[in-house]
């Protein structure tokens, strides 16, 4: 009776497994085929740039032994040259390699450089080790790729931009060789995160008790007051985001949606599927979970002491409502930052640490007057 029962049941689920299996390989189909229709329109967008006058190509480099790779955009071949360092480490989004033809507002004042930096994207390999993930060598990296495009592109100077941890490396970039810079742009600045992480807690802490929310006060609990790493970092990072410290919305706001941060990479013609596996997988993966000692590195960076003068145009942009790399530490430390050159503070008033469209207007508007200086 019992072989009897398996064997009533055994072909139905066979039939529902390979049913199953079938509408996968047709959804994989349509996802390849779409991906490949949506690279066919890139590559001609790219091309017109270049027939228009403009550039649109792919550069690997030798960056300390390394093979790393930007991406060099522009609609005008004259303009400026702005290079822009993501966020991450290990997360190549928004302004990574996979950028090409998203970003018309960039492209159209300046030659946009992106850069998939160690460990990142289409620059990650298995031969790294942890040893060169130390924040000196990050920056060393910026060095040498900023010397390429001022020698390969002819440009005395140039512009820089970071997001994020992008700002880690661009803040100590220009402090060190402002001489090869215009000015320096940060988006979501980060000044000092140990001392951000400890008026998190206190602000969560006051959120949790304001709202009854017995696990977040159970949670906090548990970790005390940091600084935090490994775990921790991650269970702190989680209740920022739940209490909109990282993606602020309301009645009136909307939430920031992360797949647009990153929709370019699975139809970017410069990623092939394994590039997409090491952008979203084996980069993230080795840059915060391995690399221990480069996310110690980065929960101590404090610019309050490191960083105290900047000789070129500095502008700070930053969301009102920024937990991550906390707004009123960004606040406090561009007041105390010395910047002969001229320095400027952006508020962007419907953001946290992710910028909101809301908010695109003030950031394009500040970048072309940043160009323009």
């Amino acid at each position: 009776m019992k072989i009897i029962l398996n064997r009533k049941w055994f072909r139905p689920m066979i039939k529902i497994c390979l049913f199953a299996f079938f509408i996968l390989i047709v959804l994989i189909i349509m996802l390849l085929g779409y991906r490949f229709m949506v690279q066919q329109q890139i590559k001609q967008k790219s091309a017109e740039i270049i027939d228009n006058g403009g550039i649109s190509e792919l550069k690997e480099i030798n960056v300390n032994g390394d093979k790393q790779y930007i991406l060099v955009e522009g609609k005008d071949k004259e303009k400026p040259f702005c290079l822009f360092l993501h966020g991450g480490p290990g997360s190549p989004f928004p302004y990574g390699v996979s950028a090409r033809t998203l970003y018309p507002e960039i492209t159209e004042n300046c030659v946009a450089v992106y850069y998939d930096q160690r460990g990142s994207g289409k620059s990650f390999n298995k031969k790294l080790t942890n040893t060169t993930m130390t924040l000196s060598q990050f920056t060393e990296d910026a060095t040498i790729t900023v010397d390429y495009i001022r020698e390969h592109y002819q440009q005395e100077k140039i512009f820089v931009i970071g997001q994020s941890f992008g700002t880690v490396i661009g803040t100590q970039l220009v402090s060190d060789y402002p001489e090869k810079f215009h000015a320096y742009l940060g988006i979501s600045q980060v000044t000092n995160i140990s001392k951000g992480q400890e008026l998190g807690y206190n602000w969560l802490h006051s959120e949790a008790l304001s709202n009854g929310d017995k696990k977040t006060l159970r949670i906090l609990d548990d970790i005390g007051e940091g600084p935090y790493l490994a775990k921790d970092e991650d269970q702190f990072s989680d209740l920022i985001n739940k209490y909109k410290g990282m993606n602020y919305f309301d009645d009136t706001i909307k939430k920031v949606s992360l797949f647009d941060l990153i929709k370019g990479a699975f139809t970017s013609p410069d990623y092939s599927l394994q590039d997409l596996y090491k952008a979203f997988i084996s980069g993230p993966q080795f840059s915060l979970i391995k690399s221990q000692e480069l996310k110690k590195e980065i929960i101590h960076t404090n610019f309050f002491d490191s960083v105290k003068s900047i000789d070129i145009p500095v502008y700070f942009i930053q969301g009102k409502y920024d937990k991550q790399a906390n707004y009123e530490l960004a606040k406090q430390y561009y007041k105390l930052l010395d910047a002969p050159n001229g320095k400027e503070f952006i508020t962007l008033e419907h953001s946290a640490h992710y910028p909101n469209t809301l908010d695109s207007t003030l950031i394009n508007d500040t970048f072309k007057k940043m160009l323009e200086r």
